[in-house]
């Protein structure tokens, strides 16, 4: 058993009103549930609670508030807003289980964009007929991973940007990539 009980228990008495009270929606709201993950908790006043704790390689850490999270996410929706992506087109993330990964998630949903996330070990073709038949608009990926969708740039007319989150600037950006860092990036608010 469950802490929620049983399925047949929950649904003999379901009501959609007790998500709407519990997500204060009202009839007309827009829902963007970027949102709801973030700057909801903030107006809870649970902003300067734990959210995400990441351990990379060599036992780096990093840690994350909600209102770092709400901020970090809100700039990457600025971000792709500020490279023309509009609501319902699709942004991929195609990189490893890093902060970017979740916290891109969240910010574009926030921006009205599709998420589409990719598993990073996909090969080409794999990569390929997805991002194909999804059109997908941007990609938000790593250095490491970078080269396996510049084999098939050619094949992609809709993609538009490749964005790369850890672009160390020892190599030159090819055409279609743009970088960016939330660590060398001012949040938005």
């Amino acid at each position: 058993m469950s802490n929620i009980g049983s399925y047949e228990e929950r649904v003999k008495d379901f009501s959609w009103s007790i998500a709407e009270k519990e997500l204060d929606y009202k009839e007309g709201n827009i829902i963007n549930i970027g949102w709801y993950c973030s700057d909801r908790i903030c107006k809870m006043g649970k902003a300067e609670k734990l959210a995400l704790i990441w351990e990379g390689l060599g036992g780096k850490a990093k840690t994350y508030t909600y209102n770092d999270i709400r901020k970090a996410s809100n700039t990457i929706a600025s971000f792709l807003n500020s490279l023309g992506i509009v609501p319902e087109e699709r942004v991929c993330l195609f990189m490893d289980r890093v902060p970017e990964l979740y916290i891109g998630l969240i910010g574009i949903l926030k921006s009205g964009a599709i998420a589409q996330p990719l598993f990073s070990a996909f090969g080409d073709e794999s990569l390929l007929v997805r991002l194909e038949n999804a059109a997908t608009k941007a990609i938000i990926t790593q250095r490491k991973h970078a080269s396996k969708v510049r084999k098939i740039l050619d094949k992609l007319p809709n993609l538009k940007y490749i964005i790369i989150v850890d672009h160390d600037n020892k190599k030159p950006l090819l055409e279609h990539e743009v970088a960016f860092s939330l660590e060398n990036t001012q949040w938005k608010e």
